[in-house]
């Protein structure tokens, strides 16, 4: 084992991604309040995708952002925009197109702001690093999920919907006031005005940058799918809650990301990329025999090691002997991935889970995960191993 150290600035990093993502776990809540109001699968999965289908499209606009201002003012706006589309869930009365514009802005809001966080924490840090600074980052995502859904429940059982809102408001509020304060010092880029900047799509022809991506995109999409279905299966199979689930993976994510990001010999290594995804699958089918909340966070663990090691090794990955200057593209096609995988995995899983049924919808999506993963590293194992 070794120790490893953060680039200064990391940590701050953390901490805007943790109190941004915060309200954003609030709201994984969404599909209790969509079912409230009548919404079928199909119409669940459709407004819980769409939010990621929007932050997809929106990728090359938050690219030529970023290639033009300071991250850390795009940080600003994205947390700006957040805010606003945050605010209208208040007045959602309805399954309308009023929400979909909602979820639409609120996706494009998000996708900015965590671009250009990501985007910062690779350029202050070294690439012999990142796989650690990277998980210490993407543990804002995971922390969250200990408290906020668990509190989200007991506030809708209590208080109501409208009080829920306004807590998501109140937590999507708190990292504007801090982005307005916050500084990093960024590295300037390298005097390479003549060399020719490389195309989106010449990156993506790449075999590695090409595997990582649909890697990453069947991660997302079995990451999505539990995070947005999960509550329905717990509400539908009462006295189970879904905080269970989500504590406990965060839980074991968190754990996997800092103690095991800092201290094991193989972190960073390809090599642990087959067996987190096995872990997935694996978590997925426990989900189906889930009965009771002990068998619901034991399926949280198991989620927690593969999501743990997942999200860190491929960022890395991805931007590992990229040149400095096409470090923004390539991190721009991974987080295109993500919020591909994001859309399509509840857009997919309402579906799915429409005609085969709640629980049976996760064991196909692991059998899914399970040989799509097999299948993409064995073609492209070569690249894969092999350092840019």
């Amino acid at each position: 084992m070794r120790k490893k150290k953060l680039a200064p600035g990391i940590l701050s990093v953390q901490l805007l991604v943790l109190m941004s993502y915060s309200s954003v776990a609030m709201l994984i809540l969404l599909s209790i309040y969509f079912k409230h109001l009548g919404g079928s699968p199909r119409q669940i999965g459709f407004l819980l995708g769409i939010f990621s289908l929007s932050a997809f499209l929106s990728r090359p606009f938050v690219g030529w952002l970023l290639s033009r201002y300071n991250p850390r003012k795009v940080v600003v706006a994205g947390l700006i925009l957040n805010l606003i589309m945050t605010t209208m869930y208040l007045f959602i009365q309805e399954l309308n197109w009023f929400v979909v514009f909602i979820r639409i802005f609120h996706g494009i809001g998000f996708s900015v702001f965590i671009l250009a966080a990501l985007l910062i924490a690779v350029l202050i840090t070294r690439e012999e690093e990142r796989a650690y600074a990277i998980a210490v980052v993407s543990t804002g995502f995971m922390l969250p999920l200990l408290v906020v859904p668990f509190m989200g429940e007991g506030i809708i059982e209590r208080f109501g919907f409208f009080s829920f809102f306004l807590c998501a408001i109140f937590l999507a509020a708190i990292p504007l006031l801090y982005g307005f304060f916050w500084k990093v010092k960024l590295p300037r880029f390298p005097e390479d005005s003549g060399v020719k900047s490389v195309s989106f799509l010449r990156l993506l022809r790449q075999r590695k940058i090409c595997l990582i991506f649909f890697l990453t995109f069947v991660f997302e999409i079995g990451l999505s799918s539990s995070l947005s279905f999960v509550p329905l299966l717990a509400h539908g199979e009462s006295p189970m809650w879904a905080g269970y689930f989500y504590t406990f993976l965060s839980l074991t994510a968190v754990f996997m990301r800092l103690y095991g990001g800092k201290r094991f010999i193989f972190w960073g290594s390809p090599k642990l990329l087959l067996p987190s995804f096995y872990f997935i699958s694996a978590g997925g089918i426990l989900i189906y025999f889930a009965s009771n909340n002990f068998l619901l966070g034991l399926s949280g663990v198991i989620w927690g090691i593969g999501v743990g090691i997942l999200y860190p090794h491929l960022t890395a990955l991805v931007v590992e002997g990229v040149a400095f200057r096409e470090q923004g593209k390539v991190l721009s096609l991974f987080a295109s991935s993500v919020d591909l995988g994001f859309a399509f995995g509840p857009l997919s899983f309402g579906w799915v889970s429409q005609y085969f049924g709640l629980k049976e919808a996760f064991i196909i999506f692991a059998l899914f995960i399970f040989l799509s993963s097999s299948i993409l590293i064995l073609w492209g194992k070569s690249s894969l191993y092999k350092k840019s």
